[in-house]
Parts: C-alpha cells; structure tokens; sequence
C-alpha cells in the first residue's frame, strides 16, 4: 500500500497580492500550496489591460491599484527584492498634485512592465487556476474539499480566503460555515468604495503632466494617469481615468457611452487629444472605506481557515501584503505544531 504523504496543504481562494504573498511563503516553507482566481488574469486590482490599435499602436492600461506605498519593514524587504529582481522601480516621490510638484517624502512605486506584472512575477512558481470560480467548500474527514462553478474539485489541509470581505462573507454563508455573531458583524461593517474606470486610447500625447499621473479632489474624477509618462505604455498614447466613489455610486447602473462621455468630458483639459477607443470597467470592491483592525481572521474548526486582504488592516496594497504575510505565518505555526 503507497505510504500517505506528510506534506501539509493549502488552497488559497483569490490571486491577489495577498493571497500570492500568502502563497509563496507557505510554498517556501514546503507547504504544497494551490491558487485559484475567478478572474481572466492573476492580480486581482493588480490590474492591466491592453487595447490595440492597427493605427494608434497598443495602449497598455494599469487600471485597478496605480501605485503603492511603503511604510512597515516587511514589506519594504519584498520590495527592495522586486526592485532588485527588476520587477519593481520607484515612479515618482511627487505627490501628483497638477498644481506643482510636491513632495511629502514619500515613494511612489510601481511595476515596472505594468502593476499585474508583480502578480505575474509571484505567480510564476505557484500552481494557479484562473477562471476558477470558488462556489463553496466543506470539511469531510480530515480535509477541506472545494467546489467551483464548472464542478472542479480540490482539496487541502487549510484554506485562504482573501476576497473582499463581502464576497467571502457570501461564500462562508454558502459553505455553512457559522461565525460568531461578533465576529459577523465586524465583518459586515467593513464596506467598500465602488469606482468606475474608463481606458481611453488617444491620437496624440496627453496633457497631462509628467510623472504622468493626477489626484483630483472634485467631481466627478478622483484619478487620472497618463501610462505612456508612467513608462508602461510605450507604443501607445493610453489613460486611465477614475471616477469619484460618489459617481461612482450613482451612476453605477448607468450605460458604458453614457459614462465615458461624462467622465471624458471632465477630463478634457488633460486630454488634449482625440480619443480613439475606450473601455469601461467597473470595480464594485474598489477600496475599504473601513477595515477590521487585525491583520486576519482565523477559525479552527471544522477545519484551519484564514480571511486576509486589504479589508483587515490598512486598504491599499501594502496593507493586502502585510495581511497576505500574517496569514501565512499563522498557517505555519499551526502546521508546525501538529
């Protein structure tokens, strides 16, 4: 009879930078690790798009997280070693004020392809499923087994959930999974913005100014980016546009042209150009207008689960990190101890 193997296991619900950093400490540690993602593409607001042109050239779009920040020693280790690894550079210590250049000391970085690139580059060793929706999960015997939409199986020793935390409120709802009622309602109280995002492909350079990206304040953009100054769209002339959360919000269910002509026309004065082709996209769980507090959320029966992400304790990437990090050391000091 073949002997059974002793190596621990995990699954790790939702590509994001969370749950890849999760992913490749526990796979570091020796723990066989799977992710799997409902989207198209690794990264979850790690997010990049491309729109070709036969005329106009390929626009390439950074479209969820712009940049990030560095604050904890952490995460600036992982950083320092993407820099070095020449996945990650500095963009600018500019506040991006359209104003004046302002600098409050602090670093603005991003990947260097493209923000997905990041993704891609932690994904790279880990054994991922994309397009894999995760419907529900129970705990049979000794393992978690997990169910996706097209019927696949898989099964682990422990699991991560690193979704929005509405998505994996649901989800923990569908598995029956109860939760203490406390700890249901500090979930249920962490809600996030919604932000609509318009690319647009332009005829001629923008006008916005280097380092290629704008924080507004008004209605109805918060944000808008030229990627060709960002330096990850060479051969093509592409901005990423914003909306404000309260435009957002209202005009959630309005159609794409309706949008775009609105959110185009506001941004007109930095355009300054034609616009070829655009895209809508929306992100209903843009960014925690409040977060839990902790860095994870972990339960020990039926079975070793942990919730992370950037809904815990700071909502932005550095914080998806640092919450990605936290869940992976407390699933190894719990495989450890057994």
């Amino acid at each position: 009879m073949a002997e059974k193997s002793c190596q621990s296991s995990c699954l790790v619900i939702g590509g994001g930078i969370s749950g890849l950093i999760a992913a490749t400490v526990l796979q570091r540690h020796n723990i066989h690790v799977t992710v799997v993602d409902k989207g198209r593409g690794i990264g979850g607001r790690m997010a990049t798009r491309r729109i070709r042109h036969p005329e106009y050239g390929e626009g390439v779009f950074d479209y969820g997280a712009q940049y990030f920040t560095v604050t904890d020693s952490k995460f600036q280790s992982w950083v320092d070693t993407w820099i070095q690894e020449g996945v990650v550079q500095e963009w600018t210590r500019d506040c991006f004020s359209h104003n004046q250049h302002l600098s409050n000391g602090e670093v603005y970085y991003r990947g260097v392809n493209s923000n997905r690139s990041i993704a891609q580059h932690l994904a790279q060793n880990l054994n991922v499923y994309t397009n894999t929706k995760v419907v529900s999960f129970e705990w049979q015997g000794d393992r978690w087994q997990v169910k996706t939409e097209n019927n696949e199986t898989f099964s682990a020793d422990a699991l991560v959930l690193t979704p929005p935390i509405p998505q994996t409120l649901e989800l923990l709802e569908r598995s029956q999974i109860q939760l203490a009622p406390q700890l249901r309602h500090r979930l249920e109280q962490v809600v996030y913005h919604r932000c609509i995002a318009v690319l647009a492909l332009l005829e001629q350079p923008s006008m916005i100014p280097s380092p290629g990206g704008i924080k507004l304040d008004g209605e109805p953009l918060s944000w808008i980016a030229c990627n060709y100054k960002k330096g990850i769209s060479p051969q093509g002339n592409a901005v990423t546009l914003h909306a404000s959360s309260k435009f957002s919000e209202t005009n959630w269910e309005m159609d794409n042209l309706a949008i775009a002509n609105q959110l185009l026309e506001a941004a007109s004065e930095w355009l300054g150009s034609q616009v070829i082709e655009f895209q809508v996209h929306r992100w209903r769980f843009s960014q925690p207008q409040t977060v839990y507090g902790e860095p994870l959320l972990a339960l020990t029966k039926p079975g070793l689960l942990v919730m992370s992400g950037d809904g815990f304790i700071q909502p932005n990437v550095e914080g998806a990190a640092l919450s990605g990090l936290a869940a992976a050391e407390y699933l190894l000091k719990n495989f450890q101890s057994k």
